[in-house]
């Protein structure tokens, strides 16, 4: 298995609903109106390709100067374990740089120990209004 890594490629509603499905991360899967202007809003998207198959998803808002704002890593469980989800990071990282951008995110309960296993620190002055629609 080869997989190919692709910057800002157009993909389809059904797509990244399929990886985030798939992953088992919590999106509101069943709007195609929101998908996709989750898709079409976004300053960056990477994906992580197993021939015509997205099995990795990173969705990112940057002003490309002071913060990126990482709003899904999404990876299909059976390709999870196999560093894509730490590929994605990486690629970001190089792309934006590191010097001048903080990345920011929330994490998932679950998905803790991977964010601090690869260099993310918890913050404790966040804050959130949580929206009105699931």
């Amino acid at each position: 298995m080869e997989l190919e890594y692709r910057f800002n490629e157009c993909c389809s509603v059904k797509d990244v609903q399929e990886v985030y499905i798939k992953s088992g991360i919590r999106r509101p899967v069943g709007d195609t109106v929101r998908i996709q202007k989750m898709i079409d809003h976004a300053d960056e998207i990477i994906t992580a390709r197993d021939g015509d198959k997205i099995v990795g998803f990173l969705r990112a808002i940057t002003d490309y100067s002071y913060c990126c704002y990482i709003s899904d890593i999404a990876v299909d469980k059976s390709y999870q374990g196999l560093g894509i989800g730490k590929q994605l990071i990486k690629m970001l990282r190089d792309r934006l740089g590191d010097e001048e951008i903080q990345y920011i995110l929330t994490s998932a309960p679950k998905a803790v120990g991977f964010y601090e296993k690869i260099g993310f620190e918890r913050a404790d002055k966040a804050f959130v209004i949580k929206r009105m629609i699931n």
